[in-house]
């Protein structure tokens, strides 16, 4: 009796504890994870001040195959506006990759604006000054200062940016002055005012939901540090998408472009030992991996493979966009279906319309075994590093069912 009358005396104080246990439960939830969780696979992960860390995006949210771990403090947010460089070599498939944005409704997309940089002015402004000032006004959507270059980017008929770009074909008919009657269209592809130009790309970069360059011409990625540090300063994150390809690939294509008439296999006379290692001393420098991410490259930097984008286009797209932050559009994905299974492809080695799958394995049939194996001698580190396996005899090469591409080295910063 005495028990139970000390129990009663106390249940005020227990009702009271319970109440209390539960309103801090409440408040205090994002603390805990749900249950049943899958963690994000190592290759989707981006490395950051606190190791590797996940966003969402609602492609993986949604995703049976990529779970993430979903708890109240990381759920899906809005998406916000982004810059992204993908920064990659001559002739790796970054048109091919860059389409992936350019058809984006809402992206603001410019092809190798460096080209311009190099080409304006008699090669006057080929130097880093200028390079960098082009590059962080198109992270900042701040071009004031650019517009010699710009209007050089716009309107070189030998360039044709504007044809290659829808955001600015409609740019540059809506801001022309030819429907003014005072400029004839045959005079320039993008007659856009000089006086407007500036303020004209700011406002069409500013309006877009990310502006997107590819760049080809800068070899350090250190060259992206103050631009990505600057960041929060304008409002858009900045995003370094590494692209590589296989340097067999790669130096094949290159060959190609410059020796059109020469019959094929390549033989090895035509692969450049100095052109050969400076590529791929310069993918094996610029990679990053989990355990050497510089500070300011942390969150900001991602490694992917076009391989893994030919074989998986509409997968790697998503993934892609996971990466930036941003929400595909079912824009991209219709292009992927009509330009990446064609039967046909356009034989312009500048073609984005082509079977994807075949152009994987497409050096093995440009490159003679004696042009591979001097390739593989001097690029054995990158090839190792990058998950490319190497071939010892003709049977290996011409042997298409063998794929080459196998998994990168599990310490990479990348997207897989």
């Amino acid at each position: 009796m005495r028990t139970q009358r000390a129990l009663f005396k106390l249940l005020p104080i227990i009702l009271t504890l319970a109440v209390v246990a539960y309103i801090w439960s409440v408040k205090h939830w994002a603390l805990w994870p749900q249950t049943t969780t899958i963690p994000l696979p190592a290759h989707l992960r981006v490395a950051t001040h606190e190791g590797i860390h996940s966003t969402t995006n609602k492609y993986l949210a949604a995703s049976k195959e990529y779970k993430i771990q979903l708890t109240p403090t990381n759920e899906v947010k809005p998406s916000s506006p982004t810059a992204v460089f993908i920064f990659t070599q001559m002739r790796s498939g970054s048109s091919f990759v860059g389409e992936l944005f350019n058809q984006h409704p809402g992206s603001f997309y410019l092809f190798e604006p460096l080209w311009a940089a190099q080409y304006y002015d008699n090669g006057t402004h080929n130097v880093p000054e200028w390079q960098f000032k082009l590059l962080r006004g198109i992270a900042n959507c701040e071009f004031e200062g650019l517009e010699g270059i710009m209007e050089h980017f716009l309107t070189a008929p030998t360039f044709a940016a504007v044809q290659r770009t829808p955001s600015l074909t409609k740019l540059c008919k809506s801001n022309s002055q030819v429907q003014r009657g005072t400029i004839n269209i045959s005079d320039s592809i993008c007659p856009i005012p000089k006086d407007t130009l500036a303020s004209v790309l700011n406002e069409a970069c500013q309006k877009s939901q990310l502006n997107v360059a590819k760049i080809i011409r800068i070899w350090d990625i250190n060259f992206f540090e103050q631009i990505v540090a600057n960041d929060s300063k304008v409002g858009r994150e900045v995003k370094i998408l590494h692209l590589i390809r296989d340097p067999r690939a790669v130096i094949a294509s290159q060959i190609r472009i410059f020796n059109r008439d020469e019959p094929t296999p390549l033989a090895e006379d035509f692969v450049d030992d100095t052109k050969t290692e400076n590529l791929c001393k310069q993918l094996v420098e610029n990679v990053q991996t989990q355990d050497g991410v510089p500070d300011w490259l942390l969150g900001h930097y991602a490694l992917i493979r076009y391989e893994d984008v030919a074989m998986a286009p509409a997968a790697m797209t998503e993934r892609l966009y996971y990466f930036i932050g941003t929400e595909g559009d079912d824009a991209v994905f219709d292009w992927l279906a009509k330009n990446t299974k064609a039967t046909k492809p356009d034989e312009s080695p500048y073609s984005r319309r082509r079977n994807s799958r075949d152009t994987v394995d497409a050096w093995r049939r440009n490159l003679s075994l004696s042009a591979v194996l001097k390739i593989q001698n001097i690029c054995r580190d990158a090839l190792k590093m990058f998950g490319y396996r190497t071939v010892q005899g003709g049977a290996e090469l011409t042997n298409l069912s063998l794929s080459l591409v196998g998994d990168m080295e599990d310490n990479l910063v990348e997207i897989s």
